[in-house]
């Protein structure tokens, strides 16, 4: 019996995850040594700790099910941090006495791979804006939820052909990458900004009336203007089309309006070349 004691404790102290017994009042009896190193506690600071006071719902979402006997919630350390986990229980009864059994698992990693790949399932990859993707989930997501009215701004890089023949891929790539510093710089961090084809790119502004977007179409273009005299490289030269989806208006018929004003301006650059 001794031995089969001994084996339970190196098989508890072995597990690669947090693990803790708790009695019938959910107060802590034992811990395992990955309990330490994960919440930072030594394992006498735990003993007759209850359980839930480890633990916090992640603000503003429910926690997340992970099967049916785990959960999502955050682990509270010793040093005020918190860190994702995935608790699972289990109840056990011995000598007739009802004990848990709860396991930490730490999803700090697993979110770290969950949200880099949805960072770039939502991001085009050379200008680290937002990609047609998530415009589109935006757009629809702004239509149906506003708060309107919503602006719409459509970009067009102009020679974004020609200088990719005559320079090369890079130096096309380098424009792209400068219009969307000028659109990050210019536009605030919850407008939509997205590069959605080629050569154009497009901007959600929500809660703005007809007369704030048009000034920041005019905003963008002297924040373009300035951006060329401060560079000596290849001047960026884009059109710009804005529209605007009152309350019950829709957004694609603005982005539409928009898209059309903007191959106006191409074409009028064009003309001047």
């Amino acid at each position: 019996m001794a031995e089969l004691d001994h084996f339970a404790e190196a098989f508890l102290e072995a597990a690669p995850d947090a693990v803790l017994a708790l009695d019938d009042s959910g107060l802590i009896i034992l811990v395992n040594v990955q309990t330490e190193l994960l919440l930072g506690y030594g394992r006498q600071d735990l003993w007759g700790v209850p359980f839930e006071s480890l633990l916090a719902e992640p603000e503003g979402v429910p926690p997340r099910s992970m099967g049916p006997h785990s959960v999502e919630l955050l682990a509270r350390r010793r040093d005020g941090s918190t860190l994702p986990v995935e608790v699972s229980l289990a109840p056990v009864t011995i000598d007739r006495r009802p004990y848990t059994i709860a396991i930490l698992r730490d999803l700090t990693e697993r979110r770290r791979i969950e949200d880099n790949l949805h960072y770039l399932s939502t991001h085009n990859s050379l200008t680290g804006l937002a990609n047609r993707f998530a415009f589109d989930e935006a757009l629809a997501r702004l239509d149906e939820t506003g708060p309107h009215p919503i602006g719409v701004l459509m970009v067009d890089l102009d020679e974004l052909k020609r200088v990719n023949d005559e320079q090369g891929h890079s130096a096309g790539d380098a424009l792209l990458r400068r219009v969307a510093e000028v659109l990050r710089a210019t536009f605030r961090a919850d407008d939509v900004v997205a590069r959605i084809g080629g050569d154009e790119f497009a901007v959600l502004t929500s809660g703005r009336d007809a007369e704030a977007v048009e000034a920041l179409g005019a905003r963008l273009v002297e924040a373009v203007q300035l951006h060329n005299r401060e560079l000596d490289s290849t001047p960026l030269r884009v059109s710009i089309g804005v529209a605007i989806a009152e309350s019950g208006g829709s957004i694609a018929a603005a982005l539409h309006d928009a898209d059309a004003r903007m191959y106006s301006m191409k074409r009028l650059h064009h003309g001047r070349s």
